[in-house]
């Protein structure tokens, strides 16, 4: 069989069209060994080969444990990569696919693997991302069972004799890979203490196809990723040496030291003298004076403002450290050389696209190395076939937008696009995240709001029933009487006059809807609402406040029948 068998786009003879083809489990693996990438380029060495024959496990170029001890000696360093951590996970996740199925497969799995390593999900994502960016690499083990008995559906294996059932991690400083010439690793070994465990004890060890090596920043021909705090670590010991001289400054002139002169050259010190004021001296601190004959002059010898200010240089190498951990210095709780709500609000931005970039490498990595091969497991194909189908079983794991305020002018962008003829209603919502683009135009707030107005305009039903006095989520001024109900209410002189005397001081603004999601300022109508980052709850109660309108509004239509009212109207006429 020639390797054009195995490609999944053929040309048939006499024609001009290209046709897909749908390759079994035995030849996608055929496909791999047949193409396999072969590398001629050698890669890098960090160890020497003491001979040619044997087998040398290498370890990592970096000082891994240097770093766990400046993370749990260092509160900027501990608070700096919790920063990370908190944004990393701060709105959620969730799965997306064009494949309903392959997507519900993927949760079931989940549900599984959770069951099977007794922990959530979402604590094993954490602990991965933990020792991505502590260390820039995560090692992750496959475990395999059968559980073709307890899972709704078959599961076929590719990789391996049975099905996965979960993933542990092994300590990354402990990791020990074997390459051959060409870079490609071969086996893991786990290096243990040798103090820890008995001499019997044999380091485990994992052949390259039972190992997902999460990397970051991994340089060409290296077997490990570079952890970005490793750029900061001297600096930080010297910030800490610079906080110990200065505590032993504050010491040293927290007690002074005092110059005590006796005698002059024309009266000389008597000997009982000297021994009488180091006694004086020894009970200075604790009795707090001295009464002194006029030969006797005591002065104490301190800065007197002439020490080395420090404030200066701590200042330096606190901004050193903080760009070293990738943050800004408000992050970490400083307030060095001021600053305003713009600066900072850029450099919160600055931050978020570094975590999204680690984001987007993290989602990418666990689609390709966990994601796929769970659903060839499960007898779907992630491989995008777009000449077969329109819809792919490929699924994606998605994080969602970390920043709220940048979320909502993005939002309100699309919608523009959508108002100005630019984008068509199904393409809006899939750029807003709505997984199905079609929708019942008939739920939508606006057709309820047009068959209310013509049940009332029509005399389908009475406006009483929507009276907004009566609904908890009126924003609608009540306070005016209902002109069309009652003619001969009294009007007002002008419109500025009310009907009831209402104390300007106590009265509500009446400010519309408008006002309220694009409020004016001096540069005119902003596209979004000044949200604070950290802040949900906005979005969270104009979406009650809707549900809550909208239920009242259809168990009002249900109790009236509306519609068979109004074709009772129409025959009529």
């Amino acid at each position: 069989m020639a390797i054009k068998d195995y490609l999944p786009f053929q040309r048939m003879e006499n024609e001009n069209n290209f046709v897909a083809k749908t390759l079994e489990p035995d030849e996608l693996r055929s496909l791999g060994t047949s193409m396999r990438v072969a590398s001629i380029a050698l890669g890098f060495r960090g160890v020497a080969l003491v001979t040619a024959s044997r087998t040398v496990f290498e370890p990592a170029p970096y000082d891994f444990e240097r770093i766990i001890q400046a993370i749990d000696t260092d509160s900027y360093v501990k608070q700096g990569f919790n920063k990370y951590k908190e944004l990393f996970w701060k709105e959620g996740w969730d799965i997306i696919s064009e494949n309903h199925e392959a997507r519900a497969y993927l949760y079931q799995r989940i549900d599984f693997l959770e069951i099977t390593m007794k922990r959530p999900f979402i604590d094993f994502l954490t602990e991965i991302v933990d020792q991505l960016l502590k260390f820039g690499n995560a090692f992750i083990v496959k475990a395999r069972a059968d559980i073709n008995d307890y899972f709704p559906t078959t599961l076929t294996p590719i990789n391996g004799s049975q099905p996965i059932v979960g993933y542990y991690l092994i300590p990354t400083e402990q990791v020990r890979i074997l390459r051959d010439k060409h870079n490609k690793p071969k086996r893991y070994k786990q290096q243990t203490n040798p103090y820890t465990f008995s001499p019997n004890t044999l380091a485990p060890e994992w052949p390259a196809d039972q190992i997902i090596h999460l990397h970051y920043d991994r340089k060409t021909g290296r077997a490990f990723g570079t952890p970005f705090v490793t750029n900061a670590l001297d600096d930080i010991i010297a910030l800490r040496q610079m906080e110990e001289d200065v505590q032993n400054l504050v010491h040293r002139e927290l007690f002074p030291l005092y110059k005590y002169t006796i005698g002059t050259p024309e009266q000389p010190a008597e000997p009982d003298e000297i021994e009488r004021a180091s006694v004086e001296l020894e009970n200075l601190n604790n009795e707090g004076g001295l009464i002194l004959p006029h030969r006797h002059d005591v002065s104490i010898i301190g800065s007197q403002g002439a020490s080395l200010d420090a404030m200066h240089y701590m200042d330096h190498f606190k901004e050193r450290v903080a760009i070293g951990l990738g943050v800004a210095p408000h992050h970490l709780g400083m307030t060095l050389n001021g600053g305003n709500r713009s600066v900072t609000e850029r450099l919160d931005t600055a931050l978020y696209d570094k975590v999204k970039n680690y984001q987007r490498l993290f989602s990418e990595m666990i689609r390709l190395n966990i994601f796929n091969e769970l659903l060839f497991e499960g007898g779907f194909d992630p491989i995008v076939n777009p000449m077969e189908s329109n819809i792919s079983d490929r699924c994606f794991f998605r994080f969602k937008e970390i920043d709220v305020d940048t979320q909502v002018k993005k939002e309100t962008h699309l919608i523009q696009k959508y108002v100005n003829n630019i984008a068509t209603l199904g393409e809006t919502r899939v750029a807003l995240g709505f997984e199905h683009p079609e929708l019942d135009l008939s739920q939508l707030y606006s057709a309820i709001q047009g068959k209310v107005q013509l049940a009332i305009a029509t005399g389908a039903i009475n406006s009483d029933s929507f009276n907004p006095a009566d609904q908890s989520t009126s924003v609608i001024d009540t306070s005016q009487p209902d002109l069309r109900k009652n003619p001969n209410t009294e009007k007002p002189a002008n419109k500025n006059q009310s009907l009831t005397p209402v104390d300007k001081k106590t009265a509500p603004t009446n400010k519309g809807v408008d006002n309220t999601m694009r409020p004016a300022n001096q540069h005119g109508k902003r596209t979004s609402p000044n949200i604070k980052r950290m802040d949900n709850q906005f979005l969270t109660t104009i979406e009650n406040l809707l549900d809550e309108e909208y239920t009242t509004i259809r168990d009002d239509f249900d109790q009236l029948d509306i519609i068979e009212v109004m074709e009772n109207g129409k025959s009529e006429q």
